[in-house]
């Protein structure tokens, strides 16, 4: 039979054997003398000795386990029984501080069920092991972020689909170092307002938030962040006009199969593209419509917030008088919510990596086959989805 080393240097080996379920390896403590816990006083009378089977790290595919002798002891200065400690097992526990890790670090790029059977372990027990470890982390986590929270902060506030029946989540993340901060139940304003007194610790550090156009979010945000500019995010804005052209589109039922060639940027467009749109235009009445999209398009591409302010009322305007009811109602709609528009060109944040932290949330639920639990949906997002993240998974 092999020797072992098991790395422990708190343990020396007494015997090892291999049995049918693994290595058993019986170890005892190196250390004779313990310190009493109540006062403090070394001792080594022995009052009793007892055996606890401890699983540890595999080796050779083989379950270890380690059959560790637990002393107590008995103190002659206070005349109290207690029982050994070790710095490798914690206090009435049957798995090693390493295996714990370890198990946590597979269930990161796998399922708590397919551990639980490639490793026979109860699933209960796993689980157990996995959220004790993962509620410690985020802890940690959470405590590094706050220390390292910079002035001038810029948030972003979206929410995400989690369940059918339009029941949300608001996701509030640190738009500069890509962090998700908190999640909470629905997308109304007093949820919001939980959110972010939850997360941010002064009101004077937050600089600026990017929004879209939901108003309980610019309530919320106005409540607890009155100086701080408001950011609604371009690609909100500019779906609305290519959903008003789009509509207008629809209207003509006889117009089928160009959707993408209207909503795609003419320099994107290969030669036989645009003469095929070129023939819609002029076969069609959306010549109008479309120049509004590519003309809206243009005023994002404009870098003075003055010369951006004249292009977005010249747009409105414009809009207003066009035939189509889709750009009259999106030109309301940009008109309403001019100022954060444009606040854009002052501080150029967008949502961009919130919607893209939204898909890995969505990528989460999916591969645990969603969560009856939101509590524990909401640990496994903040551990994946901050800055300190190694890209491994959790389910």
């Amino acid at each position: 039979m092999l020797s072992i080393s098991l790395g422990l240097p708190e343990f020396q080996i007494v015997k090892q054997e291999l049995l049918s379920y693994g290595y058993a390896i019986h170890v005892e403590k190196t250390e004779t003398q313990e310190r009493c816990p109540h006062c403090g006083f070394l001792t080594s009378t022995v009052h009793d000795r007892r055996t606890r089977k401890v699983r540890d790290l595999a080796i050779f595919r083989q379950p270890v386990y380690l059959f560790v002798e637990v002393k107590r002891y008995r103190c002659w200065n206070c005349f109290q029984v207690f029982s050994a400690s070790f710095e490798s097992i914690p206090p009435n526990q049957y798995y090693t501080n390493r295996c714990y890790e370890y198990f946590y670090e597979l269930c990161e790029g796998s399922t708590i069920q397919e551990v639980s059977r490639k490793h026979r372990i109860p699933y209960t027990t796993l689980e157990r092991i996995y959220y004790s470890i993962a509620s410690k982390k985020a802890k940690e986590r959470q405590a590094a972020m706050e220390d390292s929270s910079p002035e001038g902060m810029v948030l972003s506030l979206d929410e995400i689909a989690v369940k059918k029946g339009q029941q949300y989540e608001t996701v509030l993340m640190d738009a500069k170092a890509g962090s998700v901060m908190g999640m909470h139940a629905d997308r109304q304003c007093d949820s919001a307002i939980n959110l972010l007194s939850q997360n941010v610790l002064s009101k004077e550090m937050v600089q600026t938030v990017i929004l879209d156009m939901w108003e309980p979010y610019h309530k919320a945000v106005r409540a607890l962040f009155p100086s701080a500019s408001i950011v609604i995010d371009k690609y909100h804005v500019v779906q609305k006009v290519t959903q008003a052209l789009d509509q207008a589109r629809k209207e003509l039922s006889s117009l089928k199969k160009a959707r993408f060639l209207l909503l795609k940027g003419y320099e994107k467009l290969r030669k036989d593209q645009r003469l095929r749109l070129d023939d819609i235009l002029e076969e069609y009445p959306l010549s109008i419509a479309y120049y509004l999209k590519e003309l809206f398009r243009d005023f994002y591409r404009t870098e003075e917030y003055n010369e951006a302010k004249e292009r977005l009322e010249e747009w409105i305007g414009l809009a207003k008088q066009s035939p189509f009811a889709s750009f009259q109602q999106a030109a309301n709609t940009l008109e309403r919510w001019k100022e954060p528009i444009l606040s854009y060109f002052l501080c150029s944040y967008t949502n961009a990596r919130i919607e893209g932290t939204n898909h890995k949330i969505k990528n989460i639920k999916r591969r645990a086959y969603g969560y009856r639990n939101r509590e524990r949906f909401r640990l496994h997002v903040f551990l994946e989805c901050t800055g300190n993240t190694t890209g491994s998974q959790a389910a």
